[in-house]
């Protein structure tokens, strides 16, 4: 459904999503000034605060959504210069946390809730682990694919793939690759049953 369309069965929402839209813009601005490697396509709304940190890349694409005032503030925090988190068209964060120091990728239309996203082990299992930098411990791209939606208070670790379609079930535990059009849940998690149209 586009925004048109849904705002004329829906006009209540008019005003909210002129001010978020308002916001986006605000935030393209803000992080520019603060010298952030930041960039959002058209039609980018943000609901609340957008907390965006560190030397990477952050790339949103079209009419993406940022919802950080229903659970919690969405938090994107890079640890390298390399480091790229994309967000494709259409796509929406709502209260979730994503830390990067390879690449982290949301495909088009999907939907995630306060998950916690990491393409990092973020600390090494040495004793030194504290005066290590984050960059020597392991780390593996995360790809999100189209039209995934992943519920709350999940955590998606390094090297993980989850397939177009999927579903993922509130405070799962991601370790391992997610096949397409499953829906599954639980620590660990296993898929329950396939998705069909």
């Amino acid at each position: 459904m586009n925004i048109p369309s849904r705002l004329s069965k829906s006009p209540h929402l008019l005003i909210p999503a002129g001010f978020a839209w308002l916001r986006g813009w605000w935030y393209r601005i803000l992080f520019r000034l603060q010298g952030k490697h930041f960039s959002a396509g058209p039609l980018f709304r943000v609901y609340g605060p957008l907390r965006v940190s560190g030397p990477g890349h952050v790339r949103f694409g079209r009419n993406c959504l940022i919802i950080s005032d229903a659970i919690k503030p969405v938090c994107i925090r890079t640890l390298a210069p390399g480091a790229s988190v994309t967000l494709d068209d259409n796509a929406g964060l709502n209260g979730t946390s994503i830390q990067c120091v390879q690449r982290v990728e949301i495909g088009a239309w999907a939907n995630i809730a306060d998950a916690y996203i990491t393409d990092t082990a973020a600390h090494t299992l040495s004793k030194r682990r504290r005066l290590q930098d984050a960059s020597e411990a392991h780390a593996a791209p995360v790809r999100i694919g189209r039209n995934v939606w992943i519920s709350v208070q999940v955590v998606v670790l390094h090297g993980v793939s989850i397939g177009d379609n999927s579903v993922v079930g509130a405070c799962s535990l991601i370790r391992k690759d997610v096949p397409s059009d499953v829906f599954g849940a639980g620590n660990p998690f296993r898929v329950i049953r396939s998705i069909d149209d």
